[in-house]
């Protein structure tokens, strides 16, 4: 069980049940003035009654937490269990342990006072639970956008299941993971790169932004700015055989600015971006100002559209914004009608679309009404028509679970940059909708991979003849689709 001072656990407990000080004396016995001194530190209770005393706030803050219907956040809050039957003792216990965490720091040698709080724990599944725990609670009872360093290489991280650790986080914040990226390894190794993109695609909410190996400084440190540093060791598996965890205030906050990547000379291979912009200078119009394209789509098929979708795009959103969509639609009519591009999407995705209607227009989520889609249906025909260097393919499921069935991320390319959409409709907190890739390098890593599919079984590539025959074996089922969403 993780724990502070005597004095700042209870004041923590007092403070989140909003326990009144006379009331908490009531239950003790004692007056409240030694209450007081309990909770700042200058006196702590007598060794004899301790258990005693604790034994009874830990059941009169349980009563209050349950009165109060906190339980839910309180387990996200404090290192207690939540499979508990009684949790007044176990609060109890918490206490205890603080009380022993202040006895022990009070016995260090005349001249060391001030030494940090620091705990190590040791073996393979007690660090893997003792971080599991550690992060889950320490993130979710982020009260403001919280930054997380990870001083270590990603996929080494990922083979030990650390990536597992913040699933079922629900983030009412912005969490950014700054994290270093081995790209020897993700373009030698196939597997490391699906699980880049497959943990990308898992966490959406999460921001994640990569930095080259070199520039984590291999040092093994997990640092959640303004709470914890964890060092940790790994064996050769790689598993987690060790870590120190320090949660001295000041030391945390020492060793965070030593190892942030604040530094100008730590440029990011990749980072997130809330919007690439619709300005007329902007990002979005100097990736298009090129002749070939590669996309592989995973939030439907914003291509291609009627004019009257982007008609109606265009009454639902600011005078500013309809200016850009009417000259989006302008550029992209000129694009699509002389560019050599390459359309893959999941079969998953494409039958979602159909169903839902729902496409991420640049900044903009809009819903195309079951008539609009059957409209989107014959403008595809109509591009792919006029020309010919439009190819279109889709991925068949898979049992695997790779990178070809993720559903919730987009790779756009124009051979020379690019960047990853998130499908904004599954976004929970207020995380960034885009990665963009600053590294060539590893915009070629990406591009090759998912080029790389064509050769995949799963995949089919359809012509314009092969995709109207396609379209009407399936027509009736379209239709019907269509119909039940309206």
């Amino acid at each position: 069980m993780i724990s502070d001072g005597y004095a700042s656990t209870l004041k923590r407990l007092i403070t989140f049940t909003q326990a009144k000080f006379i009331s908490l004396a009531d239950v003790v016995g004692y007056d409240v003035s030694y209450v007081n001194k309990w909770s700042n530190g200058t006196k702590l209770p007598s060794s004899r009654y301790v258990e005693r005393i604790n034994e009874e706030m830990g059941q009169y803050f349980a009563e209050l937490i349950t009165k109060q219907k906190k339980e839910a956040k309180f387990f996200k809050t404090f290192p207690i269990s939540e499979n508990t039957d009684d949790l007044g003792f176990e609060i109890g216990q918490y206490l205890c342990a603080a009380y022993r965490t202040t006895l022990n720091q009070n016995r260090v040698p005349k001249g060391k006072e001030n030494r940090p709080s620091i705990q190590v724990v040791t073996g393979h599944h007690d660090t893997s639970a003792f971080l599991s725990d550690l992060l889950q609670k320490g993130i979710q009872s982020l009260e403001s956008d919280g930054e997380l360093l990870v001083l270590g290489e990603f996929c080494t991280l990922y083979k030990t299941g650390f990536w597992k650790y913040f699933e079922g986080l629900e983030l009412q914040h912005r969490l950014t993971i700054r994290v270093g990226l081995d790209l020897d390894k993700i373009e030698s190794n196939f597997d490391d790169l699906i699980a880049v993109y497959r943990t990308l695609d898992n966490f959406l909410d999460i921001d994640f932004v990569f930095y080259d190996i070199q520039d984590t400084s291999n040092a093994n440190l997990i640092i959640l700015k303004g709470a914890f540093v964890v060092q940790y060791a790994l064996d050769t598996q790689p598993r987690f055989k060790m870590c120190t965890y320090i949660f001295d205030e000041s030391l945390v906050g020492d060793i965070y600015e030593k190892f942030s990547f604040n530094g100008a000379e730590k440029k990011p291979l990749m980072s997130t971006v809330s919007s690439l912009g619709l300005e007329e200078l902007g990002y979005r119009t100097a990736f298009y100002a090129t002749t070939k394209f590669f996309f592989y789509l995973t939030i439907g098929f914003e291509f291609l559209l009627p004019h009257e979708v982007f008609d109606h795009i265009s009454e639902t959103v600011s005078p500013e914004q309809a200016f850009a969509i009417q000259r989006l639609c302008v550029t992209w009519e000129e694009i699509l009608n002389a560019s050599e591009i390459t359309f893959i999407m999941p079969t998953t995705s494409l039958l979602r679309y159909v169903e839902s209607g729902y496409i991420y227009l640049t900044d903009i989520e809009y819903r195309l009404t079951a008539e609009e889609r059957k409209a989107h249906i014959k403008s595809i025909f109509e591009g792919l028509e006029k020309n010919p260097n439009l190819t279109t393919g889709v991925l068949l499921p898979t049992v695997s679970d790779g990178m070809y069935t993720g559903k919730d991320l987009s790779f756009y390319s124009n051979y020379k940059t690019g960047f990853l959409k998130k499908n904004k409709r599954n976004i929970h907190n207020d995380a960034d909708s885009f990665y963009v890739i600053s590294s060539n390098r590893l915009h070629s890593i990406l591009l090759n991979a998912f080029q790389n599919m064509k050769n995949q079984p799963s995949y089919r590539q359809y012509d314009l003849e092969a995709l109207k025959k396609k379209y009407e074996t399936y027509k009736p089922l379209i239709e019907r689709t269509l119909s039940l969403s309206k």
